[in-house]
């Protein structure tokens, strides 16, 4: 039961990641381009078993504003395009509190 409900968390954590997501792209696309801070980010990995790795990359590219580039060689690097990131620690941050953290409680 409880991988169940962790299962639901994953679903219910993306479903909002996706929600705050789409805002924020619209608002970035109809705002001035110029104060767009596009980048690409190296995220630290926790998750360690490749279908963690995957579900993470996963989300992180069906999130708007996002995609997922490559995994290090070693699988301990996520590295991220955004589409706008002016605090890219907090960007980071972000990644692994909510989408990585849930992925970790399924696919350690």
């Amino acid at each position: 039961m409880r991988i169940v409900l962790a299962w639901l968390g994953v679903g219910a954590t993306f479903v909002a990641e996706l929600a705050k997501s789409t805002l924020g792209t619209m608002r970035a696309v109809l705002g001035p381009p110029e104060r767009l801070r596009p980048a690409i980010l190296a995220v630290p990995l926790d998750i360690r078993s490749p279908g963690g790795t995957v579900l993470f990359a996963d989300m992180v590219t069906l999130t708007p504003g996002t995609t997922s580039l490559e995994v290090s060689a070693d699988g301990r690097t996520l590295y991220v395009h955004v589409l706008d990131a002016p605090d890219r620690v907090a960007a980071v941050a972000g990644m692994k509190s909510t989408l990585e953290a849930r992925v970790r409680e399924v696919l350690p």
